[in-house]
């Protein structure tokens, strides 16, 4: 038995086992040009000789799993694709990739999904962060909860931007500080009341302004605004009709006595009044009033202490 070429197998077989007319061909030709051909089968194979003239084409080569074993091609020199190279290492699978081992992972900007560490581009489109706190702390190793900002979905048409109570508003220009929004008017109105009808030059959270009588009136404010009539009213007025000089001015009182409504039955409400010297409602050219007071669900803080003598 011997390892020969294909072209050696061909010219035994040629040679040893010609056509038999003078019966020249023994047992022993037939038996071992057999045998050649089957110790020399895996060389053949694994030469490659057959890849130009008779490449396997047409059908799958399958390597068949006996016992759960075998089966395997074992690609020492790897595996050679027309269109991608050499592969010499083992695919580990979608699951098992280590991302960190891709290539050209900071190669250009195709994630576009993603903002680059370096900030050199906007985002492309929005960014839904649920109602996840956006903080420096991360989720590091303190507890971040209640820090920074947060998004809440309140309807199809309102988003809520909450503030933790855990951080605080610090404004870069002059280093001043807001923790709480409560310090901030609610509601406020600018009215010329000299006109037929009042006119309003600037207001804030205002749904009505009604007319009483002379020097009277009736400010309603928008749905929502206060969550109760404890606020504070603060008015002023010229009382009088011009406003063209620094001495257009009257000595008046303001008064806002009446709070009424509770934005279930009827909105809230607060009264305007102005009171001249002589005891005279007047219908003035400057007319102002601000409010400050808890809105719907906000809380109090800290209740003051109380010392009496």
């Amino acid at each position: 038995m011997s390892v020969l070429s294909k072209n050696a197998l061909k010219t035994n077989i040629q040679t040893e086992l010609a056509d038999n007319n003078a019966g020249a061909i023994s047992a022993y030709d037939v038996r071992h040009n057999m045998e050649d051909i089957v110790d020399s089968m895996n060389q053949i194979v694994a030469s490659g000789d057959f890849d130009a003239t008779t490449p396997f084409s047409g059908s799958n080569v399958r390597a068949k799993i006996t016992n759960d074993q075998y089966g395997a091609f074992i690609a020492e020199s790897g595996v050679i694709f027309p269109y991608g190279g050499r592969q010499l290492e083992a695919y580990p699978g979608a699951i098992s990739i280590n991302h960190n081992a891709l290539t050209n992972l900071t190669a250009g900007d195709v994630h576009t999904q993603y903002l680059p560490l370096t900030g050199t581009r906007v985002m492309v489109n929005n960014l839904g962060v649920g109602s996840n706190w956006i903080n420096s702390s991360g989720n590091g190793p303190v507890n971040s909860d209640n820090r920074g900002i947060r998004f809440q979905y309140a309807g199809v048409n309102t988003e809520n931007v909450i503030f933790g109570n855990k951080s605080k508003v610090i404004f870069d220009v002059d280093s001043s500080t807001m923790s709480t929004a409560k310090g901030v008017a609610k509601a406020w109105i600018n009215f010329d009341a000299t006109t037929a009808t009042p006119t309003i030059n600037s207001y804030y959270n205002i749904h009505t302004l009604e007319k009483l009588d002379t020097g009277k009136y009736k400010v309603v404010f928008t749905s929502g605004t206060l969550g109760d009539n404890f606020y504070m009213a603060l008015g002023s007025s010229n009382a009088r009709s011009t406003s063209a000089s620094e001495e257009d001015f009257n000595m008046n009182a303001v008064g806002t006595s009446l709070r009424d409504g509770d934005d279930a039955s009827a909105l809230r409400s607060v009264t305007f009044v102005v009171l001249d010297e002589g005891g005279q409602y007047v219908d003035a050219k400057i007319n102002e009033l601000v409010v400050y007071g808890r809105g719907p669900n906000e809380g109090s803080g800290v209740f003051p202490n109380i010392i009496t003598p």
